[in-house]
């Protein structure tokens, strides 16, 4: 019986070919769909599940607050993990961890490397990152110790044995011999840490010293018990009351720490990752409904189409019952083809899947590979979603199709009103969902345009960035002199950081302040060179001068005017000070003493999900990028020219260089990804309903053959056919608007609320959704309905 089933299922797919072929793309889409978001998805919640202790392991972020407002940053001062250990018999060992770009030599090669970790030498007693070759419990236990990546061993040394060799590194100062301890495996994608080098602490000057302030460090605890977590955290606030004098917290001030399980960081920590940005749990939600709803799109799309041919099949269940075949029977048959169906539809989906995980990759900012369907996890999913599908789909038309009375079949009086209008209710489903993706992603584009396009108070493009270090700084005006030489070129400037983000932070406060009262700032070290580079809008108050960076380091008894601040409005507004009024105030910020020079507009110095804040800018003869402002007239000209003066005058450093605007792309790295991935899958929503729509088309068009028949022999026109036809459909796309608007308004609403610079949701883009929702079903349903206007009214009235 079954291989008779069997054989059936397969000539009546033959036989149809259209409609079969239509079933099974349709079915393939959405399940492909489904696998390349699951895996997406499944990553994202897998961060730091193989850590073997991450049920013991804790990130610890600072939290403080001054005159009211409070900041929470992922690192700590060195201070942390000796201190805790010492006082709180729930920690077993800590890691102290800190990133440096870097350049390293071997031989006559250097290499420019971004994620050179310092590290104390616990790390492979808390982190179960393998060590290939080596030994892990003096890897990293003296100064100068470096332990590389599989495959940084292989870029430096090929297949011989590091182990023993030394490497030149420079992160920041000059370079320094190290000597090679170890090999480690790759971090894994889904690990908040990542590594090409893995250095010892000891080597850091900050090792030597005990600090609660100096918060440039991770930190990470590795406690005795999981459940010791939140008692230790219940203990901190009071312990680090007791390490500050009464003046410090009777204002409402106060510094303290705060414990995150390590597998809570990347997707539910409210504070950004020391290594990598945080993942956010609303995408993880927002990529899980799209997975969802594709489902039942692709479900919809096999119900309306398979039940669509009930009218084909219908004397086929007649004479089936006619001979004896019971309804359950008929029912296992039916469902054995959408099974059969489906089975073709997933591996159509595989193939499909794997012929586009490249974009998907592209699209997610991920590195998936084909592996990846081997995986026991997703090889389960291939086969519960296969089992779903098949049960989901070929459910409702084989109940339909088994529910048949034989006698009034084989009369030709057959009647589905039921079916209909449930058919008609799922065709509202699909395009409810389809306009409330298209929606969304009109929105999540026109805020990351606005974001795009939003006059930011400095300029992005066309500058680059080049990290620099200690023997830069020293040859500065030789190389801001040898790169103005280029016509190209028109400001150099030395800072300690970009723009773009400002991560620096400070204490300040006026000499009319009362004793103990300080503001919070963020603060940039700069030069004579970095308002003209950045094109900041003095408002108040003049540049800083050559003869200010001198002063700066001049030995003068009268420190207060050793240096020349510049602030921002917000910085001004934050004092109680008009621009005009701040010229020459006197400030005090974390012991700089001087007074402010000049005003600049606000501009944004951070994600613009964030209100502008306080801002200093204070000069510094030194700093950590060099910031070089070109026209664009000769970009790869200018480029080649600037790289061969740097490898003259700094021969020991790669020419290493980032645009700004790349830099402020990452910013908006989560949303740019969340745009590309809605505006993909809105597109997919649209094949899948129009296919569902085509269904419903055609089925009903096949019920009222007759009367367009008829319609035409008393002189209908096809307009008016087409017309008569087409309607129903389209109040059903109306229908599906009226549902998906508000709903699309609420959500996207909320998702705007993330960002303190934001666009209105205005009317206009739900009338764009309307009209592209209603002229795709138009369209769609348009050929059918063509099709049967134009039919010979002798051949449609001879059908029943």
């Amino acid at each position: 019986m079954i291989q008779n089933y069997l054989r059936i299922a397969i000539r009546n797919l033959w036989r149809n070919k259209v409609f079969s072929g239509i079933n099974i793309v349709g079915l393939a889409v959405g399940l492909a769909s489904c696998l390349l978001l699951f895996i997406y998805i499944t990553h994202e919640l897998s961060y730091d599940d193989f850590q073997q202790k991450a049920d013991r392991i804790v990130r610890v972020t600072m939290e403080y607050s001054m005159e009211g407002r409070t900041a929470k940053i992922p690192q700590t001062g060195t201070k942390v993990v000796k201190e805790f250990g010492r006082q709180f018999p729930e920690i077993e060992s800590g890691v102290r961890l800190i990133n440096r770009d870097g350049v390293v030599s071997t031989g006559d090669r250097q290499f420019s490397e971004k994620r050179i970790v310092f590290a104390d030498s616990a790390f492979f007693t808390l982190f179960s990152f393998p060590l290939l070759k080596g030994n892990s419990q003096t890897a990293l236990t003296g100064p100068n110790l470096v332990v590389l990546s599989e495959s940084t061993a292989h870029k430096y040394f090929g297949d011989e044995n590091p182990v023993g060799k030394t490497l030149r590194i420079n992160t920041g100062g000059s370079f320094r011999d190290y000597a090679v301890t170890g090999v480690v495996k790759d971090s894994p994608a889904n690990s908040q840490i990542k590594y090409d080098l893995l250095t010892s602490f000891l080597t850091l000057p900050a090792a030597k010293t005990e600090e609660w302030y100096s918060s440039n460090y991770a930190t990470y605890l590795l406690l005795r018990k999981p459940e010791a977590m939140a008692g230790l955290q219940a203990k901190i606030p009071g312990f680090m009351k007791t390490q500050f004098g009464k003046e410090d917290t009777s204002a409402g001030n106060y510094l303290t720490y705060n414990l995150e399980s390590l597998r809570r960081v990347h997707l539910y920590s409210d504070v950004e990752g020391s290594f990598e940005p945080n993942g956010d749990l609303t995408y993880i939600y927002i990529f899980g409904s799209i997975v969802l709803l594709i489902l039942l799109i692709a479900c919809v799309n096999y119900i309306n189409l398979a039940t669509s041919r009930a009218v084909e099949r219908a004397q086929e269940v007649g004479v089936r019952k006619v001979m004896g075949a019971m309804r359950g029977q008929l029912f296992g048959q039916f469902i054995g083809e959408s099974i059969i169906v489906t089975s073709i539809a997933l591996v159509l989906a595989l193939l499909l899947a794997t012929l586009t995980l490249p974009l998907f990759n592209a699209l997610s900012d991920r590195q998936f590979t084909v592996q990846v369907w081997f995986e026991p996890r997703n090889l389960l999913l291939l086969l519960g979603v296969g089992l779903v599908v098949s049960l989901i789909a070929g459910s409702y038309p084989a109940l339909v199709l088994a529910r048949f009375e034989p006698v009034r079949v084989l009369k030709g009086h057959l009647k589905t009103t039921g079916a209909g209008q449930f058919r008609r209710a799922l065709i509202v489903f699909q395009f409810a969902i389809t306009a409330f993706l298209i929606i969304s992603t009109l929105l999540v584009r026109n805020q990351l345009a606005f974001v795009q396009q939003k006059k930011l108070g400095y300029t992005k493009e066309h500058v680059l960035l080049l990290p620099v270090d200690k023997q830069v700084n020293e040859k500065i005006a030789a190389i801001k002199s040898e790169f103005r030489q280029n016509a190209d070129v028109q400001q150099v400037s030395l800072a300690s950081e970009s723009p773009v983000f400002v991560g620096g932070g400070y204490s300040m406060r006026s000499t009319t302040m009362a004793a103990g009262q300080h503001k919070m700032v963020a603060g940039v070290s700069i030069d004579e060179d970095y308002v003209p580079t950045m094109s900041l809008k003095l408002i108040a108050g003049s540049n800083l001068t050559a003869a200010d960076m001198e002063r700066i380091s001049c030995t003068d008894n009268d420190s207060l005017t050793r240096s020349r601040f510049i602030l921002n409005e917000a910085a001004v507004k934050e004092l109680g000070w008009t621009p005009q009024q701040a010229i020459g105030q006197r400030l005090d910020m974390n012991g700089r003493l001087g007074e402010v020079k000049a005003v600049v507009a606000d501009f944004h110095f951070a994600s613009m999900k964030q209100k502008i804040g306080p801002l200093v800018l204070f000069p510094q003869n030194g700093g950590e990028i060099l910031l070089v402002k070109l026209s664009g007239s000769q970009l790869p000209n200018t480029l080649r020219f600037l790289e061969s003066k740097w490898r003259t005058l700094i021969p020991e450093r790669p020419f290493s260089y980032e645009f700004m605007d790349e830099e402020f792309n990452k910013l908006y790295a989560a949303e740019t990804r969340t745009g590309r991935i809605f505006s993909v899958f809105a597109f997919l929503s649209i094949f899948l309903a129009c296919l569902g729509l085509f269904g419903l088309s055609a089925y009903t068009t096949a019920q009222r053959t007759k009367e367009i028949g008829v319609r035409k022999v008393l002189g209908a026109s096809v307009f008016s056919i087409v017309g008569l036809l087409s309607k129903d459909f389209l109040k059903l796309v109306l229908v599906a608007l009226v549902i998906a608007s508000p709903i699309a308004w609420y959500a996207m609403n909320n998702w705007l609320k993330d960002f303190a610079y934001k666009i209105d949701i205005e009317w206009w883009v739900f009338v764009v959704a309307g009209l592209l929702a209603v002229g795709i079903a138009l369209l769609t349903v348009s050929f059918q309905s063509i099709k049967a206007a134009l039919m010979n009214p002798v051949k449609s009235l001879k059908t029943e």
